[in-house]
């Protein structure tokens, strides 16, 4: 049945008129300022001198009474300058793959992040720093963020031993989900490649890619990694390990006006997973229940 045109001419203004009455609610009764986002934080667990992996969705700071700048502020202050920020830069949306076979050179310097306002406004801070990799750099801010920066074009896989996000572990960090929910959780990368021998099936490609990077001097700098597998990756579910963090009390959540706020340690991901491994349980539809190829190694044992 076709809608008469009439209905259609009316359909966008009822829709503008929605969402300006929805943000004027928000405005109203769940507007915060920078100042309650710094307390939330606080209150969340997130001290000076602490090292956090930032993820966030700025679309989903509905109500906050200031911009990307203030945001980026408080985020800095939550922390401090001898701790550390440290957010994901990826140059691409979707596929790993599909973007080295296309992009064979990566900018450091250059390329923009695709992963949010917030990161690359970080990334262009003066300040901060961006890691030397081709498809999973960081920018880190802070006296440790800093240091979480290495030789991180040398790691064998995107987020592995030898990159930033394994240093994250290794310095006690924390993981901050500001409107994104778990799913987009970058460290879980790492973890896939610390827990690779429990899998029945790797997260990595067979194929080892040779890639190259570029720093603002000019100098190249080539990885030779593994790569997430595509149709696995597909299949990822971070939401899996939420009643294993719950179950533990690893997870602190809370709400600042209408912004859901998770915040982990990065230690404590790993020990939720490797728990679920040993149960054969994993955070992939359809990989639940099945049985480890290998036992686990001592190192990651509980």
């Amino acid at each position: 049945m076709r809608v008469p045109a009439f209905l259609n001419d009316v359909k966008q203004p009822v829709k503008l008129l929605r969402h300006r009455l929805r943000n004027e609610y928000i405005r109203r009764f769940f507007s915060f300022t920078p100042e309650d986002l710094l307390k939330g934080l606080r209150d969340l667990g997130i001290q000076p001198g602490d090292v956090v992996c930032v993820h966030s969705s700025f679309d989903q700071f509905l109500g906050f009474q200031g911009n990307l700048g203030d945001a980026l502020q408080v985020l800095q202050m939550a922390v401090g300058s001898s701790g550390g920020l440290m957010m994901p830069t990826q140059p691409f949306q979707g596929s790993a793959i599909d973007y080295v076979r296309n992009n064979p050179i990566t900018n450091i310097a250059r390329t923009p992040s695709r992963m949010g306002m917030i990161t690359e406004l970080l990334r262009r801070t003066k300040s901060a720093v961006r890691s030397i990799h081709p498809t999973h750099p960081v920018a880190v801010w802070g006296t440790a963020g800093i240091a979480l920066a290495g030789n991180d074009w040398e790691a064998r896989t995107p987020c592995g031993k030898g990159t930033a996000y394994y240093r994250l572990l290794e310095s006690n960090g924390k993981i901050l989900m500001l409107g994104t929910g778990l799913q987009p959780m970058t460290f879980y990368h790492c973890v896939e490649e610390l827990i690779e021998p429990m899998m029945p099936r790797s997260p990595f490609t067979t194929e080892v890619f040779e890639v190259k990077s570029q720093d603002a001097a000019g100098k190249i700098f080539i990885t030779s990694m593994r790569l997430l597998e595509r149709e696995l990756s597909a299949k990822r579910r971070m939401s899996i390990m939420e009643p294993e963090l719950k179950r533990r009390r690893f997870l602190k959540s809370a709400r600042i006006g209408r912004l859901e706020c998770l915040l982990l340690s990065a230690a404590d991901v790993l020990e939720a997973c490797c728990s679920m491994a040993k149960r054969g349980e994993f955070c992939y539809e359809g990989m639940s229940r099945a049985q480890p190829r290998h036992r686990p190694t001592e190192q990651w044992s509980e």
